[in-house]
């Protein structure tokens, strides 16, 4: 048998009793992107208006508790962070729930072509190292397993939405890992402000791909609503 061939019928309702619709899931998953964004522009504002004070300083390098009001700031600043770690834990564990359900509806599309098991849609975003591609890796297998045009159609669109939304979390994740560690050991105003102002850039950088994120949830959500309304199309063979 030809490796690339497409087969394309209605399904069995075998098939139809796997199937199941992530349409709920990637709701819940847009709801808690939007509260994820809404943190950020919060954080983003706290962390302006207390740059904004520490930037009026003379001395760089005084200490932070010597200047008049900052410990008030910097609460509500710490307070938001906090508020939007709690959105981020709950809309990470929805978001692998609702990828989870479009990996299966996707083994069910085309059985046998993705790159990865099943349980690395899980754990390919804790595992060290490979964390930095599996999720873009098994998104692109699910996004080609679910997509009606198939794999090989001419016009089939590219991956242009989930390589934008993959670089944007790359970048903020570097650069909020570089500005949380300077801002946990800052004891004076010019480390801290180095840090407000990595922090503050990864706020921007999460806020765009948090907005890029609900944008692949409602396309993935609708091309496999789209599949299991119109019938699923069985393939075989591996994906290029």
């Amino acid at each position: 048998m030809n490796t690339n061939a497409t087969r394309t019928a209605a399904p069995s309702p075998a098939y139809l009793a796997v199937l199941r619709s992530p349409v709920g899931l990637g709701l819940a998953t847009s709801l808690l992107l939007g509260a994820v964004i809404a943190t950020d522009v919060l954080s983003l504002a706290s962390g302006a208006h207390l740059y904004d004070l520490l930037r009026g300083m003379p001395y760089d390098r005084a200490a932070l508790w010597t200047v008049p009001g900052v410990e008030g700031r910097q609460r509500a600043y710490d307070l938001f962070g906090l508020l939007r770690s709690v959105f981020y834990l709950a809309t990470g564990i929805v978001y692998v729930c609702w990828l989870y359900r479009l990996r299966d509806n996707a083994e069910v599309f085309a059985p046998g072509t993705h790159r990865h098991g099943r349980s690395w849609t899980g754990w390919g975003w804790i595992v060290p190292v490979v964390n930095l591609w599996f999720p873009r890796r098994i998104t692109l297998d699910i996004w080609e397993a679910s997509h009606p045009a198939g794999p090989h159609a001419p016009d089939r669109p590219g991956h242009g939405l989930i390589n934008l939304w993959w670089g944007f979390w790359l970048a903020q994740g570097f650069i909020s890992l570089a500005g949380g560690a300077v801002y946990d050991t800052a004891e004076s105003i010019g480390p801290t402000n180095v840090a407000l102002g990595l922090l503050m850039a990864s706020d921007l950088l999460d806020i765009v791909c948090a907005v890029l994120a609900v944008r692949l949830v409602r396309t993935l959500t609708h091309m496999q609503h789209v599949r299991v309304r119109e019938g699923a199309t069985v393939r075989e063979g591996p994906l290029s």
